[in-house]
């Protein structure tokens, strides 16, 4: 059974089992990238980095800042507006989430 949401909604989507797949994870993690307050202290980290150019090996070099991965535990919630894209991406995930319109 298909989740029932259509592009253009804006979706509140819940985490209610725990994820074994690293495929349903890496899915989840992109969606979940999405909402701004989950995306925050990466960007935040990204902002106050300063990238140093130098040599090494006769290259330049520049550090970058890691990504920040985030966690994706049973009752972690986030709101994000859907596109077909992400429609897709939920069905695949639909027996570890619950999507309710926000």
């Amino acid at each position: 059974m298909a989740i029932e949401i259509k592009p253009g909604q804006t979706v509140r989507v819940t985490i209610n089992k725990t994820i074994k797949r690293e495929g349903a994870r890496k899915t989840l993690e992109r969606l979940f990238l999405q909402d701004k307050a989950v995306s925050g202290p990466l960007d935040a980290r990204a902002a106050n980095f300063i990238e140093l150019p130098k040599r090494r090996g006769g290259q330049i070099w520049t550090k970058r800042p890691n990504k920040l991965h985030p966690i994706l535990d049973r009752g972690v919630a986030a709101t994000f507006k859907l596109t077909p894209q992400t429609v897709k991406d939920l069905n695949s995930v639909k027996e570890f989430v619950e999507v309710a319109g926000a």
